[in-house]
């Protein structure tokens, strides 16, 4: 559809606006219709960098804590989470796989069925009904015992983010290489755990560059991710990935990431993901080839000696 602002622009029909229009900061009424909030009256929260304070007898941004009668009550701790986990063979479809280098035996995939973003085009949007069940639950012993059977352990989603806790109990008790696949959105508090209990990737889904168009996109800022990034680089081996939305995520907002990415390290490899699809931006296109090489170039051309582009059999 026409971008409903300058009727000039392609914009998908769940936001209803243009790239062009939400940096310019035309559209924040079609951006708070589409997103759930963050709530900002109540008890605090500070599992993960949302730092909601939730209302009473109001949930919290990711469902999985809530103000039952002026008490916090969550669904998650330490020991127990909400989600799933398989076993996965080596080489696995993980963006990052190609930096680690195994190819033999299993990955431990740990998928957290709740998320700190509200990405319009989520490609695992399975969790939101696993955050709105409150199941499956994930045990810490479980998961535990399960990584005697993998090379390596990865935590995913959905995201680790909101269930930080189980998912750091957990990596500080296997005997495996530990790897992340995050939005970022970590609370401060727990970024020198989870440096510390990390020695495989961390890798970061930087979704976008300009803080108005993430926010429209996924429904919070991207300052803490970008903040978080710079603070792991120094103590983690990282990776980046962005997935390339058809008329919002383009050349210019890839240059803008790879700059900051290359500003801290250069090698620092990058992953540029096509797009499909799915879950409420299913009316835009797959990546086309065209846009996947123009941000390509510009992300070589902002200075990082390590890209690639993935998911290259969604490309038309």
């Amino acid at each position: 559809m026409k971008c409903i602002i300058c009727n000039k622009n392609i914009a998908s029909a769940c936001l209803k606006v243009c790239k062009k229009c939400l940096v310019e900061g035309k559209a924040d009424e079609y951006i708070l219709a589409v997103h759930k909030k963050v709530p900002q009256n109540g008890i605090p929260c500070n599992i993960c960098g949302n730092s909601c304070k939730i209302g009473e007898n109001e949930k919290g941004f990711c469902r999985l804590r809530e103000n039952e009668n002026g008490r916090l009550i969550s669904y998650s701790n330490a020991n127990v989470a909400i989600g799933e986990y398989y076993f996965d063979a080596l080489p696995t479809n993980c963006v990052a796989s190609w930096v680690c280098g195994m190819d033999k035996g299993y990955n431990l995939a740990v998928f957290y069925g709740a998320c700190s973003f509200d990405c319009l085009f989520c490609q695992n949007a399975i969790y939101h009904e696993m955050a709105k069940r409150k199941l499956p639950l994930m045990y810490a012993d479980e998961l535990i015992e399960a990584s005697k059977k993998a090379k390596c352990i990865c935590f995913f989603g959905g995201d680790p983010t909101c269930q930080i806790q189980h998912a750091i109990n957990v990596a500080k008790n296997v005997d495996c290489i530990v790897c992340w696949e995050t939005n970022g959105n970590f609370s401060k508090q727990f970024l020198p755990k989870v440096a510390e209990v990390t020695n495989g990737i961390v890798k970061f889904d930087l979704k976008a560059w300009n803080e108005k168009l993430h926010i429209a996109l996924c429904g919070v800022s991207n300052k803490n991710t970008l903040q978080n990034f710079e603070y792991l680089a120094k103590y983690c081996k990282m990776a980046a990935s962005t997935l390339l939305v058809p008329y919002y995520v383009d050349a210019d907002e890839v240059y803008q990431i790879a700059s900051f990415i290359a500003s801290i390290d250069e090698n620092i490899p990058y992953s540029l993901l096509a797009f499909y699809p799915c879950h409420k931006m299913n009316d835009l296109p797959n990546t086309s080839k065209k846009q996947a090489l123009e941000c390509y170039a510009s992300a070589k051309k902002a200075g990082l000696k390590n890209v690639r582009i993935g998911n290259v059999h969604l490309l038309i």
